[in-house]
C-alpha cells in the first residue's frame, strides 16, 4: 500500500464464503488501476488468517464471536461485539478508512456499527436467499444494499450476482487443468467440495459410497477430485484407495478455476458463493446443502438452478448410510447420461449470472471520485 492510498475495509470472516466476495471486490478495483489500500476485518478463527496469509493482504482478527443463546455464551458473545466494535473503530481512525463494505455475518455486525460511529460509507452485501436476523439489523446502517435474491426483507437492496474472483471461473480446457491437478486428463472429473466449514457429512458420504458395490462400480470409469476441508483428508484417501477408485484428495485448492475446468460433474454445498462458482462454470451439480442451519437457507440459495433443471438438489440427512442411499442413484444415472450433462450445462452456458464484484467496485469507485 502506498501513501496515496485510500483505505477502505473489507468486513466478513469465519468462512470463505464471506472472505473471497470481499477478494472478488478489490481484484475488480484494482484493475480498474482504483489506488485503494485494502484492510480486512475476519473473524479469529484459524483458517480466516491461513486464507489472508496466502493472499498477503493485510487484516485484523476481530474479537467477533458468533450469536449463541446460552447465558455463558451471550455474554462472549456481547463481549466480543463491544471489544471488535472498539477494535474497528481504533482501525478506523489509523488508517484512515474512507469507506467499509461488509458481506454480513458476525464479523460484520460490530464492524458496521464502528463505521456508523466514525461516519464512513457502508455497502452491505447480503449473500443468501434468506437474509439473516443481523443482515437485517445492520442494513439500517448501511449507505447501500447489495442482495444476491430478490427479498422483501431488504426491500431497498440493488440485486447483483454474487462477487466470485477471478481464480474461482474455468480458464483451462479440461484436460490441461486435470494434468495440473494430478489428474489423468482423459477421465471424467467427479469434483466433490464442501467448504473447510462444513465438510464432515460429505466426507464420510463419500466414505460409505466407497463400500458400495455400485458405486465403486461407476465410479472406476472416473476419477473424483475430492477437496475436504482440514480434518478429514487421510481418511477420506485411504477409503478411495482401499476401494481402488482414483482420487486426489487435498484439504482446499488455491486456484478453484483449475477444479471447475477439470470438473465434468460436482457435488457442493450450496453456500452462495458455491452456487455461484456451479452456475458461472456451467458445471452439472448435485447440491447437499448445509443441514446445521436452522433456517435451510442453502436450500434456497440453489433453487433457481434446480427449479431450472440445471442441478439437483437432495437432503443432507447427516447418516451416511441413509445419505449413500439416496444418492447413489441419481449420482450413477447422471455419470452415465452425458445428454443429461450437457442439457444442464447448457442452461447455465446460456443463462450466465451478474458479476456482482464490478456492481459494488463502480459504488465505490463513483465514491471516491474515480471515473472510468
Amino acid at each position: 500500500m502506498s501513501s496515496g492510498d485510500r483505505v477502505i475495509l473489507f468486513a466478513g470472516g469465519g468462512s470463505g464464503g464471506h472472505i473471497f466476495p470481499n477478494v472478488a471486490i478489490l481484484e475488480r478495483l484494482r484493475e480498474n488501476r482504483v489506488p485503494v489500500g485494502p484492510h480486512f476485518l475476519v473473524s479469529d478463527r484459524p483458517t480466516d488468517a491461513q486464507m489472508l496469509k496466502r493472499m498477503g493482504y493485510p487484516f485484523t482478527a476481530l474479537s467477533a464471536q458468533p450469536f449463541r443463546i446460552t447465558p455463558a455464551e451471550l455474554f462472549s458473545f456481547y463481549q466480543g461485539y463491544k471489544q471488535a466494535r472498539q477494535e474497528t473503530l481504533a482501525i478506523i481512525r489509523h488508517t484512515g478508512a474512507v469507506a467499509m463494505v461488509a458481506t454480513g455475518g458476525f464479523v460484520s455486525a460490530p464492524a458496521i456499527a464502528a463505521a456508523k460511529l466514525a461516519g464512513i460509507p457502508v455497502a452491505l452485501v447480503n449473500l443468501d436467499a434468506t437474509p439473516g436476523k443481523a443482515n437485517r439489523r445492520m442494513a439500517r446502517n448501511a449507505a447501500v444494499i447489495f442482495s444476491v435474491y430478490d427479498t422483501d426483507k431488504l426491500p431497498k437492496a440493488r440485486t447483483i450476482g454474487v462477487p466470485l474472483r477471478r481464480s474461482s471461473l474455468a480458464m483451462e480446457l479440461p484436460g490441461r487443468a486435470r494434468y495440473e491437478l494430478g489428474l489423468r486428463p482423459e477421465l471424467n472429473t467427479l469434483f466433490v467440495t464442501a467448504g473447510s466449514q462444513g465438510a464432515m457429512t460429505v466426507n464420510r458420504l463419500m466414505m460409505e459410497l466407497c463400500t458400495r458395490t455400485e458405486a465403486r462400480k461407476v465410479l472406476g470409469d472416473w476419477q473424483v477430485l475430492h477437496l475436504t476441508g482440514e480434518r478429514d483428508r487421510e481418511e477420506v484417501a485411504a477409503a478411495y484407495r482401499q476401494a481402488c477408485v482414483r482420487a486426489v484428495v487435498e484439504p482446499f485448492c488455491n486456484h478453484m478455476g483449475l477444479a471447475w475446468s477439470a470438473a465434468t460433474l460436482a457435488i457442493s454445498r450450496a453456500g452462495a458463493g458455491s452456487v455461484a462458482e456451479v452456475w458461472a462454470n456451467a458445471v452439472p451439480t448435485i447440491f447437499l446443502p448445509y443441514p446445521f442451519h436452522r433456517d435451510q437457507h442453502q436450500r434456497r440459495n440453489c433453487e433457481p438452478l434446480v427449479n431450472a433443471g440445471a442441478a439437483l438438489l437432495m437432503t443432507d440427512r447427516i447418516d451416511p448410510i441413509v445419505n449413500a442411499s439416496q444418492l447413489i442413484g441419481p449420482l450413477s444415472a447422471l455419470m452415465r447420461n452425458i445428454t443429461q450433462r450437457e442439457r444442464m450445462a447448457k442452461i447455465m452456458r446460456d443463462n450466465p449470472p451478474k458479476d456482482g464484484a464490478t456492481a459494488i467496485a463502480r459504488w465505490l469507485m463513483m465514491g471516491l471520485g474515480v471515473r472510468r
